[in-house]
């Protein structure tokens, strides 16, 4: 299932550019708060879910080459994060 099909179907707000999705297909899915965890588990070209919404979050998301971050139970970043993701 491609990444704009998951975008869809979960009803997600995007934060960052829009981007053709469609060409993006997440090798998996990961859960968790812990950066160090996510850093250890979560697959190459996956998805990450977390509550966390700081600017470390990016740091990791790159570090790992995740496709995407979900952020749950309404969590919203500051323009900091989301403006580093863009970069």
């Amino acid at each position: 299932m491609d990444l704009a099909t998951i975008i869809a179907e979960l009803d997600l707000h995007i934060l960052t550019d829009q981007n053709d999705f469609s060409n993006t297909t997440p090798t998996g899915g990961y859960a968790a708060d812990l950066l160090s965890c996510v850093m250890a588990g979560a697959p190459h070209g996956g998805i990450w879910i977390t509550l966390q919404a700081h600017i470390h979050i990016v740091a990791v998301a790159a570090l790992i080459e995740l496709c995407a971050v979900i952020l749950t139970d309404g969590a919203l970043p500051a323009a900091e994060p989301i403006s580093k993701a863009h970069d």
